[in-house]
């Protein structure tokens, strides 16, 4: 039978088909999804929020002459570390439940850790890469902790600081002076030359890195530090910046103190204040908020801008054979007040002048990783517990229902009635139990709504409040100083500027011996 006969009738078939599944979705569904408030976070936002937690890789030749900052401006070949192993610094990360790693590709010093074509001041020009290619070894530390961390399947990120001492005529460089090192000062407002330019070319050769092998680098974050020790004013076109971020890298995160994808926490110490929204009101063109400000953010803010808390498993950013880490517990600390308040916790964890993660810093991390999973590894919630509601999204429990918080997955929730505010779950643990945390995920797919909410324990036969907060967000772990005995859980939401839309619902405890 020719084609065309059937041409025409199984494209009405086709149709007839489309619309019948459009009707029963919309008879078995019913009420459309809630619409999404305010600012919401891009796709790239929300997969960079499920990472949590990962690490800071300050690396470069302020790791060989014991400084922060690198004004001491030696020649390339400083940089010498004895044992250079990026697939240890990967792996040790990814044993430790470190999701990435973001290296210094260049720190304030100026001194680039890749093959670059716009200065003669790179680790390439020193007598340790020199030796390397000379063997047939790549010398290339950024294409080099690339591939260890797509070898160890955790994600790659760089920083580029936009500050340069090298290039800052402010900063003086006696031990350069009639070198090849010896550069344009072109960083500044009225220096000659053009630094944004200068700038741009660098960044578009990281975000166009390829692997040895050829292949593409993904990046999941680059981090634009706008630190200065200088008083050499210079304005940087970060509009251009994050083009090329756009065009080249679009899934990554651009930090930045106030932005563009996410901003500065306000402190070093990997930790933040109770109440913290993900969003603010100024772009990273405008005057920079204060450190107290980017804590809390802006209720309601005009862009979607989570915050990053860094902090440090030392008391520097560069490895100094003097100091000791963070004990675990101290970790565990820092843990629950980032990631636990709904920040992202980036730990920097420096090698040393062999080029490798110590073993104490390594010890420290697994350590801490062992008691956070032991931890968090103690869910009382699974699926199919009793759950009720005070409302369901009209009636429909299959895409609304409070059953949704139990389900592992991030594209459901639990919501109530457009034209509410509050509501609450109450779940019966099926037994008797002694808990002490909850973790608690807002829907942020469709925006950040919820500014209070409290957690009810059912003791004696009465609820007994445990928990009070404020803002909820990508994800709240609430921990009780004294455990308390229960058999049932409410999740009460006390405000929200919209409907409000709960994820994930988690208690953690442990079943009583004599229940």
């Amino acid at each position: 039978m020719p084609r065309g006969v059937w041409c025409e009738p199984s494209r009405r078939w086709a149709i007839s088909l489309v619309g019948t599944v459009c009707w029963l979705a919309t008879a078995v569904c019913g009420q459309a999804p809630p619409a999404a408030y305010l600012r919401t976070p891009s796709p790239q936002q929300l997969q960079w929020h499920r990472l949590e937690y990962y690490a800071f890789v300050h690396f470069g030749p302020n790791t060989f002459t014991n400084e922060e900052w690198g004004q001491s401006q030696e020649p390339p070949d400083v940089f010498a570390p004895t044992a250079l192993d990026t697939d240890q610094w990967a792996k040790s990360f990814a044993d430790a439940g470190m999701a990435g790693m973001i290296l210094t590709a260049k720190h304030h010093d100026g001194m680039a850790l890749w093959d670059t074509n716009t200065t003669t001041y790179k680790i390439g020009n020193g007598k340790w890469a020199k030796d390397r290619v000379a063997k047939g070894l790549n010398a290339n530390v950024v294409q080099l902790a690339a591939a260890s961390a797509k070898k160890y399947g955790i994600k790659f990120g760089i920083y580029l600081s936009p500050w340069d001492i090298h290039r800052d005529p402010a900063m003086p460089k006696p031990n350069l002076t009639d070198t090849i090192y010896d550069e344009p000062q072109i960083f500044g407002d009225t220096t000659p030359g053009d630094y944004n330019k200068f700038y741009a070319q660098q960044l578009t050769e990281l975000v166009t890195l390829r692997l040895a092998d050829g292949s593409p680098v993904e990046l999941s974050e680059l981090w634009l530090d706008g630190n200065s020790g200088s008083n050499t004013v210079q304005t940087f076109n970060w509009t251009d910046f994050r083009n090329i971020i756009r065009k080249y890298q679009p899934g990554a995160i651009m930090w930045g103190h106030q932005g563009v994808d996410a901003r500065w926490v306000g402190n070093e110490d990997g930790v933040t204040v109770t109440t913290n929204w993900h969003t603010i009101s100024r772009t990273q063109d405008q005057p920079h908020y204060s450190g107290d400000e980017l804590q809390t953010g802006v209720r309601d803010g005009t862009y979607w801008t989570p915050a990053e808390a860094d902090a440090r498993i030392r008391d520097g950013w560069f490895y100094h054979s003097n100091e000791k880490p963070k004990t675990a517990d101290a970790l565990m600390n820092m843990y629950l007040q980032s990631v636990g308040r709904s920040v992202n916790l980036l730990l920097d964890v420096p090698p040393d002048t062999t080029g490798q993660i110590v073993k104490s810093d390594v010890d420290t991390l697994l350590q801490f990783n062992a008691q956070r999973d032991a931890f968090l590894n103690r869910a009382v919630l699974k699926p199919g517990l009793s759950v009720s509601a005070s409302s369901i999204r009209d009636g429909n429990d299959t895409l609304y229902g409070p059953a949704n918080v139990l389900d592992g997955n991030h594209d459901t929730y639990w919501a109530v009635h457009d034209d509410e505010t509050t509501g609450s779950l109450e779940i019966d643990l099926g037994g008797n139990y002694t808990v002490d945390a909850f973790i608690t995920q807002e829907h942020i797919a469709l925006g950040q709504r919820i500014g209070g909410y409290v957690i009810d324990a059912l003791v004696n036969e009465t609820y007994k409040t445990v928990i009070r907060g404020t803002s909820l967000g990508y994800k709240r772990i609430d921990w009780l100083s004294t455990p308390v005995d229960t058999s049932q859980i409410r999740l009460r939401v006390t405000q929200a500027n919209a409907t409000p839309l709960i994820n994930s619902f988690q208690v953690l405890g442990a079943r009583n011996s004599s229940a």
